[in-house]
This record gives C-alpha cells, sequence and structure tokens, in this order.
C-alpha cells in the first residue's frame, strides 16, 4: 500500500486553522516528555468511537468511513507535530532549514505503518485506504474529463459571458448545490461547477488550471462537510 503525506483536506484545515493549532501546540509542548504514549492511546480508540457514535447516530457506512479517515489523519498530524518540536528541542533533528520538513514526511510515514501493525485497531487498513482516497477530493476526476470533451463547444458557447471579475461569483450563484439531493448527482455538478471556476481563473488571470481546481474544491469544502455524503460520493467518482 503506498503511503501519502497527508490528505489536502486535513493540510488545508492546518492553515485556515493555523493559530488555534499554534494554541493547541503550545499546549501540547508544555507537557512533560511521555504526552505521545498518551496520545497515541487516544488515536487507537479513536475509530472504535467513531463506529459507535456513527452506528448510534444512524450515519451511513460511507460516512463513518470518512470521518474516521479524517479524524484519524487530523491527530497523527498532531502527534507528529508534537513529535518533531521535541526531536528539534533534543537536538535530534535541525530546527530550521529542510530537515524538519523532511523528517515530519518520514515520521508521518512511520505513523502510517505503526498505525497498520495494531492490531487493536479494527478496520486499520480499510481507514488508511481511506486517508489515501482523501487525495482524490481535489483532482478532476476521469468522468469529469470525458464529459468536459464531449460537451466542450457547449462550454466554449457560455464561457465568455462568464469571462468578467464576478464572473466566478456568477458562475456559483446560478449553481445552487442541493446537498440533500442524490449524492452523486451533486458530486458531479460540484466537480462540473469548479472545473468551470478553473476554466475563468485560467482565462482571466493565468491561473494554473489544476492549482485553480483544487483551491475551489477546498474553499467548498467547508460547506460540503455539512454533507459527508456528498463528499464520500465526490471522492468516489471514477
Amino acid at each position: 500500500m503506498e503511503l501519502d503525506l497527508p490528505d489536502p483536506i486535513t493540510d488545508y484545515n492546518r492553515q485556515i486553522a493555523r493559530q488555534r493549532y499554534l494554541r493547541r501546540e503550545e499546549y501540547v509542548i508544555g507537557h512533560p516528555p511521555g504526552f505521545n504514549l498518551v496520545y497515541w492511546r487516544r488515536i487507537v480508540r479513536a475509530p472504535g468511537r467513531v463506529d459507535r457514535l456513527g452506528r448510534r447516530w444512524g450515519w451511513a457506512a460511507d460516512q463513518i468511513r470518512l470521518t474516521k479517515a479524517l479524524l484519524v489523519s487530523r491527530m497523527a498530524c498532531v502527534f507528529i507535530d508534537h513529535l518533531i518540536r521535541r526531536m528539534a528541542q533534543t537536538g535530534l533533528v535541525a530546527p530550521a532549514g529542510a530537515a524538519p520538513h523532511l523528517e515530519w514526511e518520514r515520521q508521518y510515514r512511520n505513523f502510517l505503518l505503526l498505525f497498520l501493525r495494531t492490531p487493536e485497531i479494527s478496520g486499520r487498513r480499510d481507514i488508511v485506504k481511506w486517508m489515501q482516497r482523501l487525495h482524490r477530493y481535489t483532482v478532476p476526476p476521469a468522468s469529469l474529463t470525458a464529459f468536459r470533451r464531449r460537451h466542450w463547444r457547449w462550454i466554449e458557447r457560455v464561457m465568455p459571458t462568464l469571462l468578467t471579475p464576478s464572473g466566478a461569483a456568477t458562475l456559483f450563484i446560478r449553481r445552487q448545490f442541493n446537498l440533500h439531493g442524490a449524492p452523486r448527482g451533486a458530486a458531479r455538478k460540484i466537480c462540473f461547477t469548479a472545473a468551470l471556476y478553473s476554466d475563468i481563473q485560467e482565462r482571466l488571470y493565468g491561473q494554473q488550471w489544476m492549482y485553480a481546481y483544487s483551491a475551489c474544491m477546498l474553499r467548498l469544502y467547508e460547506r460540503l462537510r455539512r454533507a459527508p455524503d456528498v463528499l464520500a460520493a465526490i471522492i468516489e467518482l471514477e
């Protein structure tokens, strides 16, 4: 199984909540050595707790899997942040330059290997697979690419009406998302709208198309997180 770095959703959440994470980091660093041993036990118990709460609240299976993947990914980052700071304090890694980032990546892979080798964690391989699938969220699915290729003439006809400074905002007003309907249909509509947004950003501002698509999907996450069935459908698109 290929072990990637944290998914873009977790990374994005860490960036927009940077001050909160810094306060959390200060709190964590304030603990005596041994904090990670305690925190690891919380990580081991977390998936089972999500399973119990999900069944009690009537969540769909995909919602439970997605929640476990996002939760473990976030907790892994807290675990490794603390580890790297301790290593820097004790001189095991240089406090500046590329060294902390390279060590962080190495420790993240070590964390996933440890997670996979812990028999107490039920469904651990499935959780890590979903953690890897989260990377799909910011990548246009192949089905979207094929759809755009088939309907490119129509896209070219409507594009001039959107190539204005307010075009992107108008686009999202026109294409309101029904997050309470069929998840797969909503997922396709969201991805198609993000692609049109990327066309606008590329043609008006010279922004790289894939970067614009990824940035758009990450900005939409704050709304989509309230509809985990739609979020799961986006990740599962072909």
